[in-house]
Order: structure tokens, then C-alpha cells, then sequence
């Protein structure tokens, strides 16, 4: 090996301590799959791997799972994991003025401060469980519900959860958990409720308007609270900002092109005694 390889292999490895060491947040170097970013990686990897090849490649001869079961037991644990995960963030200091007030991520030692790198932490977990949501639309042959916006917001999340939890653990930014978290205690409390829409003696339409809805609100939200952190006299890490910001910006458009191209179109042919076309009827019934 000559100089200049050795001399860029060691430039590679000073970068790689420098980013996964150096800048991470120490409290989280023993918590599991997240010290190294070959944890997250190699999950979308199989994450994508999944559910665009091993998984429909192997249902291409087989009827479709119901796993009606599974689902019922899946949003039930995404309702009280999220329930607990809010619950626990209050319990160490979490309060409304963290959407505006400048609160800047505390490494220390004290209780509170390691209640929420342990909350960032659980978030980070459960993220990386919704992607288990994918791949039961997979073995369920719904591939037409394994749609853009679907894959990039599991993928997103999960990985901007890795880098909170590792780097940042805390700070006015929690307000993206614990909004998140409220909104998807209502969305799997109707996915679970949906299960059993043969039964109601009403539709759910209208909840899942409001749901759509109330996603769009969450996301306006968060830009807020991302608009207060970049205040000049706020010294949160503009990386995590310049992060957060562009993501919320394309899912917040796509949210909102969701909403016109399903309800407005859809209320539209209703009233005019049309049925709507496959594509409206596939996102519809996604969120």
C-alpha cells in the first residue's frame, strides 16, 4: 500500500471517529444499534430490500397474508408506546414551551437531562418498529400502498430519529416527538378501530379526513417550532435545523398534495354521482 492510499484511509478513519465519536452524545455509546451508522444503514438497506424485492418476489405464488391479528396486536402497542413515550417525556420536564421557547440540548448527568436522551432514544426504537408496517402491506400484496410518500417519510424518520438520539438527545426539538407521538396515538387508534369497520354501524370517512388533516397541522407546527430554533440568539446546531427543515418542506407538500388530490377531487365526483378512480382510492384508504 503506498502513502497516498494510506494517508486517505487514514483521513477516512480520523472523519469516521470524529463524526461517530467526537460529536455523538457519550450517555449513548452503550445503547443498542445506535453507536454506528452501519446500524441504521444496514436496516433501510434490508428495510428496502424487503419490500421492493425478497418480500414480492416470495408472494408471487402465494395468497396474500391477512394478519389481521398481528395488526390489531401491531397498533395497539404503537397507541401505548406512544402514550408512555409522551407520558415519559413530561415526567422529566417536557412542557409546551418547548415549541418556542430556546431550549438547547443538556449532556449532563442530571435526571432530567437523561430522561430525555432515554426518550429521544425509545423514539428512535419505535421508528425503527413502524417500518415493520411496510412490509406487512408487502405480504399482504398491497404493493399499490407502498406509495413515495409512504416509504420516504418510515425512511426519513427513522433516520433522522438515529441522528437525534445519538447527537442531540434533548433541546426544544423534542417538540417533533412529542407532536408526532399525539398524532400517531389518534392514526393507529383508527387503523385499529378500522380492523373492525364491518362491524361499526358507521363509516369512518370523516375520521380519516380529520386524521389527514391533523397530520398537515402537525407538520405546520413543527416548521414553527424549526422557525423559533433558528433564531439568531437560539444556539441549537443548525446542522440538526438544515436537517429537520427540508424534510418537513417535501413532506408537508406532499401531505398537501395528498389532501387536494383525495378529498377535493373525491368530494367533487361525489357530488356529481362519479365514482373516484383507483389511484384517489388507493391513497384514501393509506392514511
Amino acid at each position: 500500500m503506498d502513502y497516498n492510499s494510506t494517508s486517505t484511509f487514514s483521513g477516512l478513519e480520523n472523519w469516521y471517529i470524529f463524526l461517530v465519536d467526537d460529536l455523538a452524545d457519550k450517555r449513548t455509546d452503550e445503547l443498542p444499534l445506535l453507536y454506528s451508522p452501519m446500524w441504521p444503514i444496514s436496516i433501510l438497506l434490508l428495510y428496502f430490500g424487503a419490500v421492493y424485492i425478497w418480500v414480492p418476489n416470495y408472494m408471487k405464488s402465494r395468497k396474500p397474508y391477512e394478519l389481521k391479528n398481528f395488526m390489531i396486536g401491531y397498533n395497539l402497542f404503537q397507541v401505548i408506546a406512544c402514550y408512555l413515550l409522551i407520558r415519559h417525556f413530561f415526567k422529566h420536564g417536557w412542557t409546551i414551551d418547548y415549541l418556542y421557547s430556546c431550549k438547547l440540548p443538556d449532556y449532563s448527568d442530571n435526571a432530567s437531562a437523561v430522561g430525555f436522551m432515554h426518550g429521544s432514544y425509545f423514539n428512535y426504537v419505535i421508528k425503527g418498529i413502524e417500518l415493520i408496517e411496510t412490509v406487512m402491506f408487502a405480504l399482504r400484496k398491497k404493493q399499490n400502498q407502498i406509495s413515495l410518500l409512504h416509504v420516504y417519510h418510515h425512511a426519513c424518520t427513522f433516520t433522522i430519529a438515529w441522528i437525534f438520539a445519538k447527537y442531540v438527545g434533548g433541546s426544544m426539538l423534542t417538540y417533533t416527538i412529542i407532536v408526532n407521538s399525539t398524532v400517531h396515538m389518534f392514526m393507529y387508534s383508527y387503523y385499529l378501530v378500522a380492523i373492525f369497520s364491518k362491524q361499526l354501524p358507521f363509516k369512518l370517512t370523516a375520521v380519516k379526513k380529520f386524521i389527514t388533516v391533523f397530520q398537515i397541522v402537525q407538520l405546520l407546527s413543527i416548521l414553527v417550532n424549526v422557525g423559533f430554533a433558528m433564531r439568531s440568539s437560539c444556539s441549537i446546531p443548525i446542522v440538526l435545523v438544515f436537517i429537520y427543515l427540508p424534510y418537513m418542506v417535501v413532506l408537508l407538500s406532499m401531505f398537501f398534495n395528498f389532501y387536494f388530490s383525495t378529498y377535493r377531487k373525491c368530494g367533487r365526483r361525489l357530488t356529481s354521482g362519479k365514482e373516484t378512480s383507483p389511484i384517489n382510492m388507493q391513497m384514501r384508504k393509506e392514511l
